[in-house]
């Protein structure tokens, strides 16, 4: 069939080409045409409704954090990144789907993110060095439920979301590097790292002002 969708907003399917020659087109729709013009909306409209997950939850966008931040922090939300389990899951052969990371579980969003053994040491390091109560969680709608209970200013708090947001970018990073990188990262300083790009994305792209001590020291102060 070469024009599907005309054909499905036809009301006689049993008509012939030649017979949409003659008369008004306009007439044998179900719903009047739209002029003929492309649109880019109409486009990205089915483009959106046939690919996107369905999802009642809003877009969290993080200001303090570059787009490609923002992006995968999204893609995580949703289980839309290629962990082992989802490309296993899609007909990719791998060969294995224990977690990259511990070797212990499979590896998807939830256990790496959340339950893997280092990224509960980094979310207990984010939680002591924010002077924050640690809790445990298994998933994104979980940490986001634990995340809007944390009493901080407004800015701090934006930042503070950036911050695990940075780390669960670094986590796959470091996930990633273990499988294909020649030399392989350090769990030392895997926290380190994420303090370091924290500071200098929230530093130079948030109105605040802060020094680098006051960043190590006392981060939930700084918009005082």
């Amino acid at each position: 069939m070469l024009f599907p969708r005309l054909y499905a907003l036809d009301n006689s399917k049993d008509c012939t080409v030649a017979s949409k020659l003659q008369g008004d087109l306009a007439h044998s729709f179900r719903r009047p045409a739209r002029g003929g013009v492309f649109r880019v909306k109409d486009a990205r409209d089915l483009l959106d409704e046939a690919l996107l997950p369905k999802d009642n939850v809003a877009t969290r966008w993080i200001k303090t954090v570059p787009i490609k931040v923002n992006i995968f922090a999204w893609k995580m939300s949703l289980d839309r990144i290629p962990t082992r389990s989802n490309l296993a899951r899609r007909g990719v052969m791998v060969s294995s789907t224990l977690c990259s990371v511990c070797n212990t579980s499979v590896e998807n969003s939830s256990h790496l993110f959340f339950f893997c053994d280092v990224a509960i040491s980094v979310s207990r390091l984010i939680c002591r060095w924010w002077n924050l109560h640690w809790s445990p969680c298994g998933s994104c709608s979980e940490w986001l439920e634990c995340f809007k209970s944390i009493r901080l200013g407004s800015k701090c708090k934006g930042i503070l979301e950036g911050v695990f947001y940075v780390s669960w970018w670094c986590l796959w990073n470091f996930r990633n590097n273990l499988l294909f990188a020649a030399q392989k990262p350090l769990k030392d300083v895997l926290f380190d790292d994420i303090v370091s790009r924290s500071f200098t994305w929230s530093r130079y792209r948030s109105k605040l002002t802060f020094s680098w001590d006051s960043w190590l020291q006392h981060p939930y102060l700084i918009d005082l």
